[in-house]
Parts: C-alpha cells; structure tokens; sequence
C-alpha cells in the first residue's frame, strides 16, 4: 500500500474576504474528491484570506500508480485554481 500526501499553498490576491476564499475553497475541494476520490482539506492559514493551503492524501496500490495520481491532481490543481499556485510538496509512503 502506498500513501501519496500533497500540500498546495494558492495565492488569492484578488480575494478580499474569508467569504471569497470559502467559495474558492469549496469549489476545488467539492469538485477533486467527486472527480478523483481524494481526502483533502484546508490544513493552514484558515484565518489568512488571501492564502489557501490544501492537504491532499490519496491511497494507491503501487508506486507507479501514486505518482501517475499526484501528477495528474498537480495538473488539475494548475488549471482548476483561481489563484497562483506558490509551492506544491508531495511524498509517497510505502506500507508492507
């Protein structure tokens, strides 16, 4: 068993209130674990409204299938977000 983990920190420059950053947030969060089946969530900076911070994890089967996932939720999270993607961090742990 392999267990994919990511972290996303979004810049919202043009979001003026925690309101905006909720709407953005429940939008990509709804819409990846419809789509892929993910556990994600808002990990940092909560009280922050121009910054959102996303917590991804994923459980695959092999290595292979870990890194085809994070890279295609990497490609998502680029082309869904409303805001600059700043820092993207993954890792894959192994379980036997």
């Amino acid at each position: 068993m392999f267990i994919l983990a990511v972290r996303f920190v979004i810049k919202l420059s043009w979001v003026k209130s925690l309101k905006e950053k909720r709407r953005v947030k429940r939008s990509l969060v709804d819409s990846m674990r419809r789509r892929y089946n993910v556990s994600i969530k808002e990990v940092e900076a909560q009280d922050v409204h121009q910054t959102l911070v996303l917590g991804l994890s994923y459980t695959a089967l092999s290595q292979g299938e870990a890194e085809q996932m994070a890279g295609t939720l990497t490609d998502y999270i680029y082309e869904n977000a409303e805001g600059e993607i700043s820092l993207v961090e993954q890792d894959i742990f192994s379980f036997y």
